[in-house]
């Protein structure tokens, strides 16, 4: 009798569809509503989660900015200091992990007298990325989940400090929609 209770159910089901029972007493019409609400859920739009971010080509940030800075103002570089802009990295956060900060790594080496401070360094940096070439192979890279910039200043490889901005207001500035009374003191100041 045991081996028999799990078989019994095939048999009902073929007892009544020999008999010509529906096994089913659902309506034509509430069949098509029943479909007509399984394909509105699968093409409703569900929210997006973000998935990781892929690293751009940081060498091309690189020598976009430095191919920018350098030879832009000799008299600066003879008299003053020479800028270049030795490394930029990302920094991620959460989970998937985001990138959202660029850090640019300046380097400053001056000429007569120490002459370098993260504000010149940031100011050099930025008047760097307003020329429409080098902003364009810039943006490029970056990733849309960037929401900060971070200049880190360094004097003969020494870290002098660092100012930080939002990716947002760097790129409005570049296109002339802030000015650069508004640019500034947006600007955070970080400690070395």
């Amino acid at each position: 009798m045991k081996r028999f209770l799990p078989v019994l159910p095939v048999f009902v089901l073929i007892f009544f569809s020999s008999c010509g029972v529906e096994s089913s007493t659902v309506s034509p019409d509430t069949g098509t509503a029943v479909g007509l609400t399984q394909t509105a859920a699968m093409w409703t739009a569900t929210p997006i989660t973000p998935s990781p971010t892929t690293l751009p080509n940081q060498a091309v940030i690189v020598d976009a900015l430095n191919g920018a800075l350098r030879g832009s103002d000799p008299l600066r570089d003879a008299l003053d200091a020479k800028f270049h802009v030795a490394d930029v990295g990302f920094d991620a956060n959460g989970n998937p992990p985001l990138l959202i900060t660029l850090r640019v790594h300046v380097e400053c080496e001056w000429v007569i007298r120490p002459a370098c401070t993260p504000e010149r360094a940031f100011v050099v940096l930025i008047h760097a990325f307003e020329k429409e070439g080098v902003r364009k192979k810039v943006v490029e890279q970056i990733p849309t989940t960037i929401e900060f910039i971070q200049v880190d200043a360094f004097d003969h490889m020494t870290q002098i400090g660092s100012l930080g901005i939002r990716w947002q207001d760097v790129l409005a500035f570049t296109k002339g929609e802030i000015t650069s009374d508004q640019l500034a003191v947006r600007v955070i100041h970080f400690s070395p």
